[in-house]
């Protein structure tokens, strides 16, 4: 049992401690990465967002092009208001007196007229032309615009950097739990190491049953660690999947290697310059920023510039729904705007515009030094991380050197089973610690890049 644990121990304390190894970027990682990025359903959102900005855009330009609209309408009519024509009032008395002059009645009687306002048996069919010949508003709005699909693609970048966080994070806590699922699977088999060794003592009448129960006992309460670390597996593996939309229960690849790579040393400053640099919130502030300015532009032009256009019609329009040279008509049409007052609308638009102007100048200032902090609290938190990770590793040599002297005094019968049993879970207790301070080493890291926008 002595030189089954002891190994045990030592390829342990080699795996975990880590090596000088470089660090390496992970391929099996990498490769879960690019899946999430390609199918995470968050980020297909943002893709549609961006998507949907392109299309304004490309909607802001069509508004240069000309207009065709093609217009038809048909009117049937009865009832309604109607005008009353006196015709016969006004025509018979002379058609009366023509009949006498001439011996003849050539000029009838007739009645009078009643004529209803709406057109009954009317049609209109006409192609519409509208050209913008000069427009403010459409300039800036496609500015505007343009400066959406900055900040919508720039927003799209900081969610991918985000994401790429996560999926490390969930990994690692993934390795983490198989790792310390490993240690106390090693622990058990020295327990039932134990065990057997307690069995024989008793079968020699070299000792009571109750270290036997007593090893029982301890078995009993490594299974339950080891079955609680199963179902953060498979709780960790499901998050793993979910961020790159994959089947929950889907196997993960381990990459052990992540645990036996070195973590390199950051510069704060470096780290704090870059990620004023790369970060895309900042980015996303900046095109937000520019869209208000357009916006102040907009308006201002609006408040000096009249806009102009020129339009036209050519078609039918007839009594009758007929297609000939009676019915047919044509027009143009030039025209102007500008209004010239408003009641302060226009004024109060630019103020608004210079107001989120400011705004997000001011957000932008805040956002660079809330980076500066996130810089520097994760730098911290990593040489924080780095110290106690040391701290456990010396703590890791203590607990087996310490067990190796109390399991050779106990085979000699010179300690007691309570102390082999302190000395084991000291060396169970270092082992986990020694696992996550490492595994917290490489969050910690995985945080610091997230952080400078790396």
């Amino acid at each position: 049992m002595k030189t089954k644990l002891l190994i045990s121990i030592q390829l342990l304390l080699v795996t975990i401690a880590g090596t000088v190894a470089e660090a390496q970027p992970s391929p099996i990682l990498e490769t879960y990465i690019e899946t999430g990025l390609a199918n995470n359903l968050a980020l297909q959102q943002q893709n549609l967002d961006l998507q949907r900005s392109l299309e304004a855009v490309r909607e802001a330009r069509s508004l240069f092009y000309p207009a065709v609209q093609f217009k038809a309408t048909y009117t049937r009519s009865s009832g309604g208001r109607k005008i009353d024509i006196p015709v016969g009032d006004l025509l018979n008395p002379v058609y009366s007196t023509l009949n006498q002059l001439t011996q003849t009645n050539l000029f009838p009687q007739i009645d009078n007229v009643s004529e209803q306002f709406l057109p009954d048996n009317f049609h209109e069919t006409y192609l519409n032309i509208t050209y913008p010949l000069f427009n403010s508003d459409l300039k800036y709005n496609r500015q505007i615009k343009q400066h959406q699909v900055q900040s919508q693609t720039a927003q799209k970048a900081a969610y991918e950097h985000e994401l790429r966080y996560q999926i490390t994070d969930a990994y690692l806590q993934y390795l983490k739990a198989l790792e310390a699922e490993k240690i106390w699977v090693n622990s058990q088999k020295a327990l039932r190491e134990l065990r057997r060794f307690n069995q024989s003592l008793v079968d020699n009448d070299m000792a009571t049953r109750d270290v036997v129960a007593t090893a029982d006992y301890e078995l009993s309460k490594v299974e339950h660690e080891i079955y609680s670390l199963q179902s953060q597996q498979n709780t960790a593996r499901a998050y793993f999947n979910f961020l790159l939309n994959r089947d929950l229960q889907e196997a993960v690849i381990v990459d052990t290697t992540m645990f036996q790579q070195s973590v390199r040393a950051y510069d704060r400053t470096e780290m704090i310059q870059g990620a004023l640099g790369n970060r895309h919130e900042l980015d996303a502030l900046m095109a937000g920023q520019a869209a208000a300015e357009t916006a102040v532009r907009l308006n201002e032009a609006k408040r000096i510039l009249p806009d102009a256009y020129i339009g036209g019609q050519l078609g039918f329009q007839g009594f009758g729904y007929k297609f000939n040279g009676d019915q047919m008509y044509g027009l143009v049409q030039v025209g102007l705007n500008y209004t010239i007052f408003n009641g302060g609308q226009t004024k109060s638009k630019i103020q608004q515009a210079q107001i989120q102007s400011e705004k997000l100048r001011q957000q932008h200032n805040e956002v660079q030094q809330q980076i500066a902090l996130q810089v520097t609290q994760a730098w911290n938190e990593l040489e924080n991380a780095r110290n106690a990770w040391s701290t456990a590793r010396e703590g890791q040599r203590a607990a087996t050197e310490s067990f190796r002297i109390v399991n050779n005094k106990y085979r000699a019968n010179q300690a007691l089973l309570v102390e082999f049993l302190d000395a084991e879970n000291r060396v169970t207790t270092a082992q986990l610690q020694v696992l996550l301070a490492w595994s917290d080493v490489l969050v910690k890291e995985a945080a610091l890049q997230k952080a400078a926008g790396q």
